[in-house]
C-alpha cells in the first residue's frame, strides 16, 4: 500500500510541478528583459510548526501541518491534516477545489445531501469548487490526509456550520 501511496503522491506533486512550470514560463517572461531570476526554494521539514485545528472549524483533536503556502505563480497550498478517531471538520466549501490524499488510517467524507463515504490509505478525493462537504476520521480510527487546496483572491476555504453528532453518525 505504501508504494501506491508514494505513486499517488508523486503523481500529484508532478502535476503541481507541471502547472508551476507553465506558470513559471508566463510569470518570468520579463526575465529576458531584465526581470528577477527565480530560484528553487526548499522548506525544511522542521521549519513549519503544526498547529491544533481551531475549535470553531473542527470537532475533536485535529493537527494541521502546513507544508507550503500558495503564491502568485502557484495558487495552491499544501498541508498534512491529522484527525484523532472521531474528529472531523465543519461543513465547508473551497473556491478553487481541493484534492485530499489519504496517507494513513480510515476516514469519512460526505457531500451535502449525499451518503457518508469511507476513505482508506491511498484513496484520492477531488472536492470540486463550491461543493459543501466535511471530512475526518472514522469513530474507531485516526486519519491523516494531504490536502492540496486551490486559492482564489487569497481564500482557500469558506467555513460553514459544524457537523452535528447526528450527521456524523449516519
Amino acid at each position: 500500500m505504501k508504494s501506491i501511496n508514494t505513486s499517488v503522491l508523486s503523481f500529484f506533486l508532478l502535476a503541481i510541478n507541471v502547472v508551476h512550470a507553465q506558470s513559471f514560463t508566463t510569470a518570468n517572461a520579463a526575465y529576458a528583459d531584465g526581470g528577477t531570476k527565480q530560484s528553487q526554494a526548499i522548506t525544511r521539514a522542521d521549519s513549519e510548526a503544526s498547529s491544533k485545528g481551531p475549535e470553531q472549524y473542527f470537532t475533536g483533536n485535529v493537527r494541521v501541518s502546513l507544508l507550503f503556502s500558495a503564491n502568485p505563480i502557484t495558487p495552491v497550498s499544501g498541508a498534512f491534516v491529522s484527525f484523532d478517531a472521531g474528529a472531523r471538520s465543519a461543513w465547508h466549501t473551497h473556491p478553487a477545489g481541493q484534492h485530499l490524499i489519504v496517507t494513513a488510517g480510515t476516514g469519512w467524507i460526505q457531500e451535502w445531501g449525499g451518503p457518508v463515504t469511507e476513505l482508506h490509505e491511498g484513496d484520492v478525493v477531488w472536492c470540486p469548487p463550491g461543493v459543501k462537504h466535511w471530512h475526518g476520521a472514522s469513530p474507531s480510527s485516526a486519519l491523516t490526509h494531504l490536502a492540496l487546496t486551490g486559492v482564489v483572491d487569497g481564500k482557500n476555504v469558506a467555513w460553514l456550520e459544524k457537523v452535528s453528532d447526528e450527521q456524523y453518525r449516519k
